[in-house]
């Protein structure tokens, strides 16, 4: 993308299966990652969603950007145009999902890669494994064959393309 493009990674933790009744309570995971041509510096400090601190908030910290392509570290230029239109365009597009009731999850990249391979893959990998072994409820079925239940209706209601 042009360097005049801000990049804000965003993943709604959830499908149209899941979100068809509203999405307030689900997680919206989301990474300011470029605003008014300034990468934000994931190496100088990884967000890995427990904390609240300046990093994860957006706001300025010595040090913790780079600017693209010269790997220059400086601070955000946040009286410049460019950075004040990119902030309020990212944060006028995080308040649809706010507003919608998402919980609103900052999160590097790297660590929501990390998480994903470990919780959504397992969970839909099995869930897809158990859809193929023709499982229906029966008048018997006790809580946890109900809870297989549901997660091989959650994770096969969507698209194969989708799991893929």
């Amino acid at each position: 993308l042009p360097k005049e493009c801000d990049i804000l990674c965003t993943h709604p933790m959830f499908g149209p299966d899941s979100g068809k009744k509203g999405w307030h309570g689900l997680n919206f995971v989301y990474e300011r990652t470029r605003i008014g041509g300034v990468v934000l510096d994931q190496s100088s400090k990884e967000n890995d969603g427990n904390s609240d601190d300046e990093f994860s908030t957006g706001k300025r910290r010595s040090g913790s950007f780079v600017e693209e392509g010269s790997g220059r570290i400086h601070s955000v230029h946040e009286n410049s145009e460019a950075h004040i239109e990119g902030v309020d365009r990212i944060e006028r597009f995080l308040s649809i999902w706010e507003e919608e009731g998402c919980n609103m999850v900052p999160l590097s990249c790297k660590a929501h890669d990390t998480y994903a391979a470990n919780s959504q893959f397992i969970t839909h990998l099995m869930g897809r494994i158990l859809g193929e072994q023709g499982l229906a409820p029966t008048p018997i079925d006790t809580k946890g064959f109900e809870s297989v239940m549901k997660l091989i209706g959650t994770t096969t209601a969507d698209s194969f393309e989708l799991f893929y």
